[in-house]
């Protein structure tokens, strides 16, 4: 009988350092139903060597950590001792969704043989917790992936979720052990590990490989993205300004050859190349001027320059990212005042959709814009906190669902204050139709299905039984349960919205 023996294998949490290694593929585990369901499942790019020499030992561990199994057996394997730590640590970064596994271990191991018979993995969370959590991951991540769509190309799904995980996500400066996709995503807060994790779990949802890259100098990670035939590198912690700048991306790091990338004024260096990003198609890109979301409307992206060096500053664009032509559709002739007759070079315009209609700011007031008739109007000008002589600006704005936030402050360079200014209007909303929406009573985003009462996928008898009864008092109603009773958007639940929904029901509507 062996003699086995129990040690601690310690490996760390990448929080600002990580160890450089050479590029694996390895496909990720998909626990998330989403919306958008894409013809392939994208890999995760990290140490090949590892990968190629152990890929039997990472499936036995994986399928045992899903199980959050107290005890994995894997002396069959052979797995020298020496290589147990890379092992464990190239699974959990190339499995993003394993974020509830501790990066410390313990394993039991064969003296003589120098071989691992067992290893006992960390839990940060319990298996009932993680139940919870999940809940709250994947609908995060359907809300995302409902952003992108079908038809578009791959270096246009990249931009839609880089451009999401930029602005909904902040940089933690107060706390580097935030480094995981819940993190990013669900408490939208994460060091950079975060921001490439979750940024490579989201393009593994839409079929889009990626690669995990670290440079030990810079105390950084980021990512490679295939588009086409070729790598290129993305780096949206980079890309999310740290004074976080809410409505603002920028795409200085966005689609960047290796060259590009290594001789930017901010350059990053001492990092192993693996997939080499040798395409230089997208390094003189007009995409690299634009620091708002690029919002997708009918097939088409729009977005504003703000960058006082482009031709376009001040400019909306309409802009193909793979031709890079553009069409200019708006501009705005609007100065930030930097007190007294000083004004900022930049203009600090941000932009939104919702159902299809533009939302910008200019320095005190926000505009809709109607892409198919050009048609401009105001949305608000009274907005809380915003005056020229308090010096308070509105530097962006945001939606949260259909709320409606400017981002109030003294200056660019200072952090904003999100101030509520109001709900979108509901004007082209109908039953049947799904949107986000904002529920002040839990301040979170939620999925609204106009009609399905109920919460159970469909539009039926059933929920207009729902709102009958709670008509008459039966029951009550949460507010999603109330938003979706509301089908003719009247802000009251009455026996018209029962009628309603009979009347789609049958086919009346």
């Amino acid at each position: 009988m062996k003699n086995i023996k129990k040690t601690a294998g310690k490996l760390f949490a990448m929080i600002l350092t990580v160890s450089v290694a050479v590029s694996c593929v390895v496909s990720t585990g998909i626990f998330t139903v989403s919306a958008y369901t894409a013809p392939k499942k994208g890999k995760i790019v990290y140490n090949k060597t590892i990968h190629n020499k152990y890929s039997k030992v990472e499936n036995t561990i994986l399928d045992s950590l899903k199980n959050f199994d107290e005890k994995i057996d894997i002396s069959s394997l052979n797995v020298p001792r020496s290589d147990i730590s890379e092992i464990f640590r190239v699974l959990t970064l190339t499995h993003p969704e394993l974020y509830y596994v501790n990066q410390g271990f313990s394993y039991s191991y064969y003296p003589s043989e120098d071989t691992i018979a067992s290893i006992h993995p960390e839990y940060t969370i319990s298996k009932s917790e993680y139940a919870t959590q999940k809940k709250l991951l994947d609908k995060e991540t359907e809300r995302i992936l409902s952003l992108v769509k079908e038809d578009m190309t791959d270096s246009e799904k990249a931009l839609v979720i880089h451009d999401e995980l930029a602005i909904m996500s902040e940089y933690s400066t107060s706390d580097y052990n935030k480094a995981d996709i819940y993190n990013s995503l669900v408490e939208k807060t994460s060091v950079c590990q975060g921001y490439a994790l979750a940024y490579s779990y989201m393009l593994s949802l839409v079929g889009i490989d990626s690669e995990l890259v670290d440079s030990n100098s810079m105390n950084h990670m980021w990512n490679k993205v295939h588009i086409g035939n070729a790598w290129y590198n993305v780096d949206v912690t980079w890309d999310d300004p740290i004074n976080d700048r809410p409505g603002h991306a920028q795409h200085t790091y966005f689609l960047l050859s290796d060259n590009a990338i290594q001789n930017l004024p901010t350059k990053h260096y001492d990092y192993t190349i693996s997939n080499s990003a040798n395409s230089t198609k997208y390094d003189n890109y007009e995409i690299h001027n634009f620091d708002t979301r690029l919002c997708e409307i009918n097939g088409e992206f729009y977005g504003f320059v703000n960058n006082n060096s482009s031709a376009n500053k001040g400019a909306l664009l309409k802009y193909k990212l793979d031709s890079n032509t553009y069409e200019k559709k708006l501009t705005v002739d609007e100065k930030w005042s930097a007190g007294g007759n000083s004004y900022w070079i930049n203009t600090f315009m941000s932009l939104e959709k919702y159902n299809g209609v533009l939302y910008f700011n200019t320095s005190d007031t926000v505009y809709s814009y109607d892409v198919k008739t050009g048609r401009q109007a105001v949305v608000a000008s009274d907005i809380s906190g915003v005056s020229a002589s308090s010096g308070k600006l509105c530097y962006g704005m945001v939606l949260k669902g259909d709320a409606m936030y400017a981002a109030v402050s003294d200056s660019p360079n200072n952090k904003a204050t999100l101030k509520y200014i109001k709900r979108v209007d509901k004007d082209s909303l109908a039953i049947g139709m799904t949107n986000y929406i904002m529920i002040s009573s839990t301040n979170s985003i939620e999925k609204a299905y106009y009609g399905d009462v109920n919460g159970d996928g469909e539009i039926n008898i059933a929920d207009a039984t729902a709102i009958q009864k709670a008509i008459v008092g039966l029951v009550n109603q949460s507010e999603i349960e109330s938003i979706n009773s509301d089908v003719n958007f009247d802000s009251d639940i009455t026996v018209i919205d029962a009628t309603t929904i009979q009347s789609y029901i049958v086919g009346l509507m």
